[in-house]
């Protein structure tokens, strides 16, 4: 047996992959359904979407194999995550590199291997869509390993998608904190966008102005104002205009910022 080499920018790559993060996480349905797709495409009882860790291959999704994870230097993604193209072994037991591989001589007894790499945009590969089983082949055509190949691209989609949820997740809770931390305090608070409607505003200043209509509606229409009085486009100009709110006798400052402006109470 041959263990697989470690790639010249292996701790770049192990970042890559730390960063994601995918490593023993639950099973996800849009990995599954490629390994079911690969299982049934190519007609093998065993399809994997394989990472490859420092010391082991783990599975984020698998089929036709119960070991959640196996030794990287066991492994055929191992090998796998070194080429650009599909990684195709029809005969396990006539390789030297595999021959007396303990997948090989043992379960899961593998004979066909291939595996496509999954490549993120920085070019480093973390991991494979692979399918194997114990039957031997003569071939596997161009057309297959564009289908395999196809499979890894999905799973890359997959992640790219899951790591967008999470910054979505992330700066939901980043805005809810925000939001409650300018609920929190007793100075009235409003948040306007660039037309001047009104998107936030937390209970002291509500309480200052409780004719204020929903979101949507322009200061000067809430405040009855004239656009001579305040503007947008006034404000535009201008940085900071100080204003007398109709309710209240308090002194608000109105401050533009980089998405539209900002109602505070007024610096002494």
């Amino acid at each position: 047996m041959i263990a697989p080499r470690t790639p010249g920018n292996e701790p770049f790559r192990l970042a890559a992959l730390h960063a994601l993060p995918l490593l023993d996480t639950v099973a996800e349905p849009d990995f599954d359904a490629i390994v079911q797709i690969g299982q049934a495409l190519f007609g093998v009882p065993t399809c994997l979407v394989t990472l490859v860790d420092a010391e082991r291959q783990w599975f984020k999704a698998r089929v036709g194999l119960e070991a959640p994870e196996t030794p990287r230097a066991v492994s055929f993604c191992g090998h796998a995550i070194l080429q650009e193209d599909v990684f195709v072994i029809l005969d396990a037991s006539q390789d030297e590199r595999f021959h007396d591989n303990p997948l090989v001589t043992g379960a899961p007894f593998i004979r066909f291997y291939a595996g496509a790499p999954i490549m993120l945009p920085s070019g480093y590969t973390i991991g494979t869509v692979c399918i194997l089983g114990p039957e031997t082949r003569s071939s596997f055509n161009d057309k297959a390993r564009g289908q395999l190949a196809q499979l890894a691209k999905l799973a890359l989609t997959a992640i790219t998608v899951r790591a967008l949820r999470q910054d979505l997740d992330v700066s939901r809770s980043l805005a809810e904190r925000c939001e409650a931390a300018m609920q929190a305090t007793p100075d009235p608070l409003a948040l306007l966008n660039a037309q001047g409607e009104l998107t936030f505003c937390n209970d002291a200043f509500a309480a200052l102005c409780p004719t204020w209509p929903d979101p949507g509606i322009a200061l000067a229409t809430a405040l009855g104002l004239s656009a001579e009085d305040w503007s947008a486009e006034a404000m535009r100009n201008s940085g900071r205009r100080e204003m007398q709110l109709p309710a209240g006798g308090k002194i608000l400052a109105i401050y533009r910022d980089s998405g539209g402006f900002v109602v505070a109470r007024a610096q002494a």
